[in-house]
């Protein structure tokens, strides 16, 4: 096989990848490393951008943080998602930058969504669940309203809706025949608010906003938020959700991680921190005596990763988040003069830049980037920025 088919079989397998991203790591990485060995035999040259060795030194971050952590051995195992997401920043930065590759991603994209969403749906209506050999496929949290399709949990699904849809949202305002684009869109709106999750509520209200405003419907953008926030606030489950974080106590457990993270931090490493996913396994001991049953990660992102890697690994972290974003931003700038020959970039880098700004506010009260499936989706993004933006640069 020459260089060309190697690299078209590898972006296929990526697509794979992506496809499996919030379903199952176990069935994700497989692909996404095959990918990898396809891409290493078609010979390819890697140029290394800032962002890429920013990546490679939040690696490296993450690695001291594991040689210097509490719990060793179970910090380099839980280190290694960190890896994978890496993994897929590069293959998608080499892989998905061209026109006729931007759409399939989009495409599997949309078939993702929608097929989520499908289920979620149906789910909701009928209180579908499967289960296989006790492994959960489709299950929903007992006692509410809120699903989660094949996520396996409704913060997940929601999660991964807040990434993808204002992606979609970009290519489908452009593209005007694009029907099955624009049904995924509304299918995607109605699961994600079944899923009455907070946190990515909020993010999808500023990103979608964010998209609008730089894609000049100002009007909408402005009348936006105010549409979501009333939908929010008419949805019983979801009303009854955001409300309830306001009355006092409800917020105890979060409370007590933070304030043990905070004291972990200061007692160990505060440059290395305590190890990836120590947290989890040092969180009653920093506890109080009275609350032993505090949360196992720290509601925001930052200060679960300042606690776990320390200064050098959260300086690493906003460095990765904050290039990528401001790269996004860039290449909408670059790309919007030349719509003609670099329409599908330029749909890409607004999507991305809005998902990607979701996915930082988001994590202000959230720490979803120690699900795999969520952590690869998210660094596969990246790698788009990476790639799109070595590309229009040179």
């Amino acid at each position: 096989m020459d260089k060309k088919t190697y690299k078209d079989k590898a972006f296929f397998f990526l697509l794979g990848g992506l496809f499996f991203t919030p379903i199952s790591a176990y069935a994700a990485i497989p692909l996404t490393l095959t990918s990898l060995v396809l891409l290493l035999l078609s010979r390819n040259n890697i140029r290394f951008n800032l962002l890429d060795k920013l990546q490679i030194i939040l690696l490296g971050t993450i690695l001291l943080s594991s040689i210097f952590g509490v719990y060793k051995r179970h910090s380099f195992y839980a280190s290694s998602a960190f890896l994978s997401y890496i993994l897929v920043y590069f293959l998608a930065k080499e892989l998905v930058s061209e026109k006729q590759r931007l759409e399939k991603f989009v495409k599997t994209l949309t078939a993702l969504v929608t097929l989520v969403s499908v289920i979620g749906i149906i789910q909701y209506i009928t209180g579908f669940s499967l289960v296989y050999k006790n492994i959960p496929i489709v299950t929903r949290p007992l006692g509410t309203n809120r699903i989660a399709s094949i996520c396996y949990n409704p913060l997940i699904l929601a999660a991964l809706l807040g990434f993808s849809l204002p992606i979609l949202i970009s290519f489908s305002i452009e593209e005007k025949s694009k029907v099955f684009s624009r049904v995924s869109i509304i299918l995607g709106i109605i699961t994600f608010f079944l899923t009455s999750s907070r946190g990515p509520t909020v993010a999808l209200i500023f990103s979608l906003s964010i998209l609008l405003f730089i894609k000049k419907k100002k009007l909408i953008a402005f009348s936006l938020p105010i549409a979501l926030t009333v939908i929010s606030l008419l949805y019983p489950p979801l009303k009854t959700r955001l409300f309830i974080a306001f009355k006092e106590g409800i917020n105890l457990s979060r409370l007590t991680a933070f304030k043990a993270g905070i004291k972990m931090w200061k007692e160990n490493s505060i440059f290395t921190g305590v190890g990836i996913h120590n947290f989890y396994l040092l969180c009653e001991e920093y506890s109080p005596v009275e609350y032993k049953k505090g949360a196992h990660y720290i509601h925001n992102m930052y200060i679960n990763f300042l606690v776990e890697a320390g200064i050098l690994g959260i300086s690493a972290l906003i460095a990765v988040f904050g290039t990528a974003i401001k790269w996004s931003l860039e290449n909408y700038s670059r790309l919007k003069e030349n719509l003609r020959d670099n329409e599908y970039e330029k749909w890409m880098s607004q999507g991305l830049f809005a998902s990607l700004i979701g996915v930082a506010i988001h994590n202000l009260i959230d720490n979803n980037i120690y699900v795999v499936g969520l952590g690869m989706l998210f660094w596969m993004g990246m790698g788009i920025v990476s790639g799109i933006y070595s590309k229009t640069k040179s």
